[in-house]
């Protein structure tokens, strides 16, 4: 007899309740590190975190920077997520924010390239672990080699920033509107404040 038929109704949907409790709590405890973690490098990181990405003058300067700030975190995520952080704070300014952010994603053709590297006691799986890596390098340098000049050529003419730039501030003033003093709550923070506040 299958295990699922010697279970009762009341059974299999108290184990459903159950499941379903322990996935929200997993994504609530994964949404509280990533607080912490955040809270973390601005505490590790404090100023001169923030003055590597302030030193971005031009594009190919943000580009590089993106690449290096990624290489030494080892995450794109949390490289960019400190960019938008300081975008938010000012410090940098959208229009140099997103080589910064293109710069992040060939950084981490860095990470997936060691990750393949896990696999080289087996040379099949080798093969299929760094072809699938390339992949997504080669994804990454073509969408910079692409949109990079673009965003240079167009920002040249226009005076202020490239298609990326005219799209996201389109997306912000269609969300948030034309006013610089909206101030956001995140909703993620809002959720977690209860508790990470305690550490």
């Amino acid at each position: 007899m299958d295990a699922a038929a010697k279970l009762s109704q009341g059974q299999l949907v108290l184990i459903t309740i159950a499941k379903i409790i322990g996935v929200l709590a997993s994504i609530y405890f994964f949404l509280m590190g990533l607080d912490m973690m955040g809270s973390s490098f601005l505490v590790l990181g404090g100023k001169g975190a923030g003055d590597l990405f302030t030193i971005v003058d031009n594009p190919i300067t943000g580009l590089m920077v993106g690449i290096l700030a990624t290489v030494l975190v080892q995450s794109s995520s949390t490289s960019t997520s400190i960019v938008v952080g300081l975008v938010g704070a000012g410090q940098v300014s959208v229009k140099y924010a997103i080589p910064i952010i293109m710069g992040a994603n060939i950084g981490t053709s860095v990470t997936n390239t060691i990750v393949s590297m896990a696999h080289s006691g087996e040379r099949l799986e080798l093969e299929r672990a760094f072809s699938g890596a390339t992949v997504h390098d080669m994804f990454n340098f073509l969408s910079v080699l692409v949109m990079l000049p673009e965003e240079v050529i167009i920002g040249a003419i226009a005076g202020e920033g490239g298609l990326l730039y005219y799209i996201s501030k389109g997306i912000t003033e269609a969300v948030v509107g034309p006013e610089t003093d909206v101030t956001f709550t995140s909703p993620t923070k809002f959720i977690v404040a209860p508790f990470t506040d305690l550490f």
